[in-house]
């Protein structure tokens, strides 16, 4: 009786390791997932030759992702790059840095970039090379027999009719082809395929009136005869990474538009590292000129540099310049409108949506409007949602645009185009093309699915590899130590921070019961009325306003005096308070928050500044 439960208890071992093993552990990985698509897709479906399930255009990370995923579902699919090969700007711009995007979720941190992230950067060390990565990419995209590439492929034209997209004209090997799909994505950083199709769009910070203000340009380098011995030794007294920042930030760039900014250095191999820290500030990207005139100054930067770097490092008193990129890393270009456009105020809310695509929680940077090396942290969210709708163009039903270049305001666009939040979203993006294809539906048309489709969908992607979860968490204000949005003045902190005229920082500090000078809210005013009320804005106000930019204490008083006088309104000396208050200019401020001797917080400022240029409108 003993030997046959024991033979039992060993039976039931084996069982539960080989489901384990081949059940349980694939499912988690994905793995289980790809292999029943593929095979449930097997001699299922016929494709001419030049008609395919689902085409990427564009070759960036995003655009990987996007085929790798969709061919993994046993759908042929083609991507198409007007590269040699699938470098794109990772090795183009030397991009050898990259880390997962990190959220908290429920109190604990988790890694929002999973699935096809991992294959892709997983097995590569922190400081990878650019052949690394052209390496990885061209194992996983060649084990795809699903997956065809196109190289040195142009796109000429496009087929549309009405809202649907019939076919793409592209010139490669010397000739034109015309080729088809249910689906289609733009992987591109400019959105080739959405401008041939007119998609609308705005570039840089045009939506809040800048249009030829985007995102500082990056120029990393490589270096070669650094003295890796001297640079150990010194290690061992001091940390020699800090130093190195330290001194390159005292470093003096010759060139008005060249930055220095939180300098480091990747290891390559030995006696080479790839500094990274030269940003080029206020180049118009939609200008080549401009781009190139940014890239010249930036070569002789680097040059100055590394002879900066020869005098005041020890281990780089024998370096030189290695190699240089062939182009600028460019963050920001151009944002396309789809069907639901992410706001700042969906960041600042940690907001959750049904039909996400992925999670992301990297800073909101408005650093491009100040320069001068200050840190600009709008806020820096705990986690949030990006839904579908941000990648589905707004005047059409089946094409698909992942990438910086999605539906985002500009400043939402810096933190969810963050490239492992790309690379998450190009892959459910070929995912999702995949359904629409199995669904016999557009990707628009899963929009308007049930919840319980949506539910589906979204569970369908989670098993192709996608980190999901639902969401509730809410960002803490660190001057009250209490839920941003649960403060009355949030209304008007929304408003502000979408232009970029307030910021919390890092630690999302907004002062709301600081108090405030009187040239926080002559500054402020003068922004809110540029940016909300354009058209009422004049060298009167300027003036107005120029003479309450001064540190004194702001109270009731004086507050009310600066808004009538920048509205034209006439008051008694020491009345003006009084007057507005008979106006009903102050009627959203909370009783009791507005003395005439007593101090302004900076909730209040937020509330006058908002109110005062919509008054204005």
């Amino acid at each position: 009786m003993k030997r046959e439960r024991l033979i039992k208890n060993l039976l039931l071992a084996v069982i539960f390791f080989l489901v384990l093993r081949f059940g349980i552990m694939p499912l988690l990985t994905g793995s289980s997932f790809r292999e029943y698509m593929s095979r449930i897709t097997a001699g299922r479906y016929n494709f001419a030759e030049n008609e395919y399930a689902i085409i990427v255009v564009g070759s960036e990370p995003e655009g990987i992702a996007a085929a790798v995923s969709s061919a993994r579902t046993g759908l042929k699919t083609l991507l198409i790059t007007e590269d040699s090969d699938l470098g794109s700007y990772i090795k183009q711009s030397m991009m050898v840095e990259i880390k997962p995007d990190e959220g908290l979720i429920e109190g604990k941190k988790e890694n929002l970039n999973r699935g096809f992230y991992r294959e892709l950067f997983g097995n590569l060390r922190m400081g990878f090379t650019s052949q690394d990565y052209v390496d990885s990419v061209k194992k996983l995209t060649k084990q795809e027999k699903n997956l065809d590439v196109l190289y040195n492929c142009r796109l000429t034209g496009v087929v549309l009719d009405d809202r649907f997209l019939k076919s793409i004209r592209v010139y490669a090997d010397g000739e034109e082809r015309i080729l088809s799909a249910s689906t289609f994505i733009d992987a591109t950083q400019r959105g080739t395929l959405l401008e041939l199709c007119d998609v609308p769009f705005t570039t840089g910070s045009g939506d809040i009136g800048l249009p030829d203000t985007y995102m500082p340009l990056e120029f990393n380098f490589m270096v070669s005869g650094v003295k890796w011995q001297d640079m150990r030794q010194i290690q061992k007294t001091s940390d020699f990474v800090i130093e190195f920042r330290d001194v390159l930030m005292g470093y003096q760039p010759f060139n008005k538009r060249t930055k220095i900014e939180t300098p480091t250095f990747i290891e390559q191999s030995e006696e080479q590292i790839i500094i990274r820290g030269i940003r080029q500030w206020g180049v118009d990207v939609d200008d080549p000129e401009d781009v190139k005139q940014a890239y010249d100054d930036a070569l002789d930067e680097a040059t100055l540099l590394t002879a900066y770097m020869k005098t005041v490092l020890v281990p780089f008193s024998e370096c030189k310049i290695e190699a240089v990129p062939d182009e600028l890393f460019i963050p920001e270009y151009r944002h396309y409108t789809g069907r639901y456009t992410l706001t700042v105020s969906d960041i600042l809310e940690n907001r959750d949506f049904t039909g996400k695509i992925a999670l992301a929680s990297s800073p909101v940077d408005a650093g491009k409007f100040v320069g001068n090396r200050l840190s600009y942290t709008i806020a820096d969210p705990n986690v949030y949602a990006i839904p579908l709708g941000c990648i589905i163009p707004v005047n059409l039903d089946n094409v698909l645009m992942p990438g910086a270049k999605a539906s985002f305001r500009s400043l939402a666009a810096t933190s969810a185009g963050y490239i492992p939040t790309r690379i998450t979203m190009g892959e459910s993006a070929g995912l999702t093309a995949a359904w629409s294809f199995f669904s016999h539906k557009t990707p628009a048309e899963i929009l308007s699915m049930t919840p319980e489709q949506i539910k589906d969908y979204e569970d369908y992607l989670i098993k192709g590899g996608i980190y999901l979860k639902d969401i509730s968490e809410s960002l803490i204000d660190a001057s009250t130590g209490q839920p941003l949005t649960e403060s009355w003045a949030y209304p008007y902190i929304r408003e502000l921070v979408e232009y970029g005229l307030i910021a919390g920082g890092s630690n999302n500090d907004f002062r709301l019961d600081s108090e405030s000078s009187c040239d926080v809210l002559a500054i402020l005013l003068k922004n809110a009325i540029v940016k909300m009320s354009p058209s009422a804005y004049s060298f009167r106000m300027s003036n107005v306003l120029q003479e309450y930019e001064t540190s004194d204490r702001l109270n009731g008083e004086k507050a009310a005096a600066m808004i009538l006088d920048v509205i034209g309104i006439s008051y008694e000396s020491g009345k003006a308070l009084e007057t507005a208050s008979n106006m009903n200019l102050f009627s959203k401020v909370p009783e009791g928050m507005l003395a005439k001797d007593g101090g302004v917080t900076m909730d209040v400022v937020y509330c006058i500044a908002v109110e005062t240029a919509l008054m204005l409108q």
